[in-house]
C-alpha cells in the first residue's frame, strides 16, 4: 500500500465550505498516509504542463473526464497495489495539456463536468473510503 499520497492542483479552492470539507479529508487521511497537497498557480495549459511534468511517473494518474472509471471498491484495489507514493494530478479550469495526458493514466471521477475545486474535495473522500474498504472498517457501505 502507499506509503505517500501526492494530491498536485491547479489553482485554489476559494470556497469556504470546500475548504472545511478538504480540510476534514485531510485529517482522516493523517492516519492511513503522509499526504502531501500541492496547489500550483492557474497560469494556462502550456505553462502549467511545464510544471506537472516533474510530478510524472510510476505511480502518477490524472484526473480527466475521459480517463477511466472506476467503482469505489475497484478503485481501492488500484490504491491498494500502489507502492511507494501515488500522485493524482487535478487540472485547473482549462483542463490538462494533451502531452501529459498520454504520459500517465487517467482517472475519472465521473461522465460529469465538476469545477477542480470540488473534485479535490470528491477526490480525497474516494481515498479516504479506499482506505476505509481496504481495511474493513464500516465508513463504506
Amino acid at each position: 500500500m502507499i506509503s505517500k499520497l501526492r494530491i498536485v492542483a491547479v489553482g485554489k479552492v476559494k470556497e469556504g465550505y470546500l475548504l472545511q470539507g478538504i480540510n476534514e479529508y485531510v485529517k482522516r487521511l493523517g492516519a492511513f498516509c503522509r499526504l502531501e497537497l500541492i496547489e500550483l498557480k492557474d497560469e494556462g495549459l502550456v505553462k502549467e504542463a511545464k510544471r506537472l511534468e516533474k510530478y510524472l511517473g510510476a505511480g502518477t494518474f490524472i484526473l480527466d473526464v475521459k480517463g477511466k472509471q472506476f467503482t469505489s471498491e475497484e478503485f481501492a484495489q488500484l490504491v491498494k497495489k500502489q507502492e511507494g507514493t501515488l500522485t493524482l494530478i487535478i487540472g485547473g479550469a482549462d483542463g490538462i495539456d494533451e502531452s501529459l495526458k498520454k504520459r500517465a493514466p487517467g482517472i475519472s471521477l465521473s461522465n460529469m463536468t465538476f469545477t477542480h475545486e470540488m473534485c479535490r474535495l470528491f477526490l480525497l473522500e474516494q481515498v479516504y473510503r479506499a482506505y476505509m474498504i481496504n481495511t474493513n472498517r464500516p465508513y463504506h457501505r
